[in-house]
């Protein structure tokens, strides 16, 4: 199984910030017109609780998104919305299940995606009790440094999950508050047959993208015993999965633009990613992917 079309272009965009509608430090218009100098294809605005709408900026898509959150003992639970209907907030409320939030996105016609699991302290139970995401950020850029305290990066919270049965695709987001630094460093490429909501909503629903930091990944190919990645030169292509280790599956040096992992099939390896550096250390990840099921 391929993932990309190589006839198909890529769209960037960015699937979670604020303005201050919420708790931004930019007006919607002022956040807008950044994203798109920036080379933004499509970004969706999620002020807490307060909806955005869809719009077209140039030529830049806004999709309608919002972002509601529940408080857990020792965790927190935030979920973005993208591409859900203007019927939502008649029906979801602060007081109801984060489960409830989610499936009620879903029934607006939108698509939930868990947000900062690292930064929320989510355990990978939380994680895995949630039915119906789309996807998950593996990379919050404002939860690090200087903003946060360098809760990031929730891949490893995440093949947790993944491990325990819990696969989920990835996204990368800015989650944009100060524009001082984390706005325009995280984003999600996305192959989609046309860059309007139908577009990309149907591209995450079927896999078609990537996140990154900055790094470009170009084919993502599954076959029956290995994965399988091309990407532009890099310093750095990693794979990992649910087996804490395997031999080989670091590949260093200058310019590399492919590598192969083999599939463990023999010890029972469920499923696989891949993470691509370069040579700021900077990462591009494809979500993980299961391998087949096991009886």
């Amino acid at each position: 199984m391929r993932l990309f079309d190589p006839s198909k272009p890529f769209y960037k965009g960015n699937l979670h910030m604020h303005t201050t509608v919420s708790d931004g430090q930019r007006t919607p218009d002022e956040a807008m017109d950044l994203y798109q100098r920036g080379g933004y294809d499509f970004i969706a605005i999620t002020d807490h609780w307060k909806p955005s709408t869809e719009r077209w900026h140039g030529s830049m898509l806004c999709l309608p998104g919002v972002e509601i959150d529940y408080n857990l003992p020792g965790q927190v639970i935030h979920i973005v919305g993208v591409g859900m209907g203007a019927g939502l907030m008649d029906r979801v409320k602060p007081r109801q299940s984060a489960q409830t939030g989610v499936d009620l996105i879903n029934e607006e016609g939108g698509r939930a995606i868990l947000a900062h699991p690292l930064w929320s302290l989510n355990t990978p139970e939380a994680v895995g009790s949630l039915r119906g995401l789309a996807a998950a950020e593996v990379y919050n850029a404002v939860s690090s440094f200087p903003w946060n305290a360098g809760r990031a990066d929730a891949s490893g919270i995440l093949d947790v999950a993944a491990a325990q049965g819990h696969i989920l695709r990835w996204t990368a987001a800015d989650d944009t508050h100060f524009y001082n630094g984390e706005d325009r460093s995280a984003f999600i490429q996305v192959q989609a047959d046309s860059l309007t909501r139908e577009g990309i909503l149907a591209a995450l629903d079927g896999g078609r993208f990537y996140a990154s930091r900055g790094p470009k990944i170009l084919q993502v190919e599954l076959t029956e015993d290995r994965l399988i990645i091309d990407c532009e030169p890099a310093a750095r292509i990693m794979f990992a999965s649910d087996l804490p280790y395997v031999a080989g599956r670091v590949f260093e040096g200058e310019g590399l633009t492919h590598a192969e992992y083999i599939i463990q099939h023999k010890r029972r390896e469920r499923f696989v990613r891949c993470a691509v550096y370069d040579g700021e250390d900077r990462q591009a990840w494809t979500s993980p992917m299961p391998t087949r099921v096991y009886r």
